[in-house]
């Protein structure tokens, strides 16, 4: 049926996962959900991905994308969504932290213009020299 409307399906493959990264091994904090000290700065993290489970609770929480749209969008399983948001259901007072740390953060840079041809930042730092 693809081949007669010209778009092109692709097979989902089995993920593969890894035990270890750079000779350290993935820690399990849940199902499915692993923390690695070289990966996303040791956040908890979908197994076999670099997806942070802070990054499906805020889609769900401040979205309010329901849990088949969050799979859809990062093309992870529905069971993946659902061991992010078990782990969350446990742990929510540390990734609601994490959350407001990360906005925070970026309130912070995008007030510094980080990035920006107009640094402030930069400006001082060559008004020094």
């Amino acid at each position: 049926m693809a081949a007669e409307t010209g778009v092109k399906t692709f097979e989902r493959k089995e993920a593969v996962t890894r035990e270890e990264f750079d000779g350290v091994q993935f820690y399990q904090l849940a199902p499915g959900i692993t923390t690695h000290p070289l990966i996303r700065s040791g956040k908890p993290c979908i197994k076999g991905t670099g997806l942070k489970v802070t990054d499906i609770v805020a889609l769900k929480n401040f979205q309010g994308m329901k849990p088949a749209d969050i799979a859809k969008y990062f093309e992870i399983d529905l069971a993946q969504v659902n061991d992010a948001m078990n782990y969350y259901a446990s742990h929510s007072d540390y990734i609601d932290t994490d959350i407001q740390l990360d906005s925070l953060n970026h309130d912070q840079l995008a007030e510094a213009q980080y990035g920006s041809s107009g640094n402030p930042l930069l400006s001082r730092r060559e008004s020094a020299s």
